[in-house]
């Protein structure tokens, strides 16, 4: 894993910045003849605390018209 930035939520009328990690996942698919074949997926995760000072980050509430 790896820390690659920040991410932009936007919600009640505000836009924050938040960190967030790629990780790659790795796991066995079966295929239709029942073989096993790896796989590979990355996915970004957000955190919920900073990740240098912890302190917690807000909730972005959807706007709702």
């Amino acid at each position: 894993m790896s820390l690659d930035g920040y991410a932009l939520m936007c919600g009640s009328g505000t836009a924050k910045s938040q960190q967030f990690m790629r990780a790659e996942v790795s796991y066995q698919k079966p295929t239709k003849a029942g073989v096993l074949k790896p796989k590979k997926e990355s996915v970004n995760m957000l955190a919920k605390f900073c990740m240098f000072c912890g302190e917690s980050y807000e909730k972005a509430e959807p706007d709702v018209a």
